[in-house]
């Protein structure tokens, strides 16, 4: 079978080493998810785990059978792309992923990075953080395989379940949620405001939206400093990127205060419990997490939590109002004596 004959081929048994490595289990992977159309039968195949070809047979031959080799010879083998080409550049899983004509899907690109990187590099994990390490996909593949060097199938039933958990993460944030922002957009559901603290300029965001995701997309793809995630119940949620160490203080002390004066309630303006961590009484809506640096009434599972009383356009006021006030990097500060 040549890379140019794209005839469709059913599928019955797809083969592989039965040490499962992240290019390997990538290269599955995609052939199961995006397979199909040009080998019929993939995405149900049955899988062997080899350490040769069966004597007497070639991947050609066993491909004409309706078995699929990965990197056990045949066009699916980099070890052979890479002597062809004279140097080490390929790995299975992108010669998988560009026959099958995905090699430029979006939810695809840090899949396949990762996969070239610790095929290629052996550096899956680059991070010298020791927990990063510990807990890096590669090393628990590595881990996996020690011990359960003969149940190859579990390791990679484990490891396939990742990457689908993050290849659907990354059409959501690829996909789904730049669209469903657009749509915001167009309906008047967000507002996107400069902000300024001290010497830093920020970016913040107000969006009304029921999806949990959202706060996330905005800070990693969008780079928003500051996002005021409003409910259609009227639950108002105010996150920050924690790199900036944006001091939130002055804000939850106004945000309760005006909680308050709205349910007709007199508080003791004490600054020092008004700025506090955590929940203050009478005015329970406003969660202030020092350790998440946000301003919760309700996060992402409201129930038992009333909705605040102020508006879009109070919140809003408020925050272009108090953000100001507060010193950037005090908190961190704070905290970094705390633990010296």
């Amino acid at each position: 079978m040549s890379q140019n004959d794209n005839k469709p081929r059913p599928i019955h048994t797809v083969a592989m080493f039965p040490k499962i490595q992240a290019d390997t289990a990538a290269a599955y992977y995609i052939l199961k998810s995006s397979g199909e159309k040009l080998f019929p039968g993939i995405s149900q195949a049955k899988v062997v785990f080899w350490t040769a070809l069966p004597e007497g047979k070639t991947a050609a031959q066993l491909e004409s059978e309706g078995f699929l080799t990965i990197d056990l010879g045949g066009m699916f083998d980099h070890h052979l792309a890479n002597e062809k080409l004279g140097k080490r550049v390929e790995c299975v899983s992108g010669l998988i992923a560009r026959y099958l004509g995905v090699e430029d899907d979006l939810r695809l690109k840090k899949l396949l990075a990762w996969a070239k990187r610790d095929d290629l590099q052996g550096k899956g994990t680059i991070s010298p953080d020791p927990l990063d390490r510990a807990f890096g996909l590669s090393g628990i593949i590595m881990n996996a395989n020690r011990e359960y060097s003969k149940e190859p199938q579990k390791i990679l039933n484990l490891i396939v379940l990742i990457i689908d958990l993050h290849v659907r993460e990354e059409h959501r944030r690829q996909v789904e949620l730049p669209e469903e922002l657009e749509k915001l957009e167009q309906a008047g559901k967000v507002d996107v405001f400069s902000l300024q603290q001290g010497s830093a300029e920020l970016e913040a965001m107000f969006v009304e939206t029921d999806n949990v995701a959202m706060a996330g997309f905005l800070r990693a793809a969008k780079k928003i400093d500051l996002i005021i995630q409003r409910r259609t119940s009227g639950h108002t949620n105010i996150v920050t990127q924690q790199a900036r160490s944006i001091d939130l203080r002055p804000l939850v002390a106004v945000l309760r205060m005006a909680e308050a004066e709205k349910k007709g309630l007199k508080l003791k303006l004490d600054e020092a419990a008004l700025m506090s961590a955590g929940r203050m009484e009478g005015v329970e809506e406003w969660y202030y997490d020092d350790a998440a640096n946000s301003i919760q009434n309700g996060g992402v599972n409201p129930e038992g939590v009333l909705a605040t009383k102020l508006n879009r356009d109070e919140v809003i006021a408020l925050v272009k109002e108090a953000v100001p006030l507060g010193t950037i990097g005090s908190l961190k500060r704070l905290k970094e004596q705390e633990l010296s």
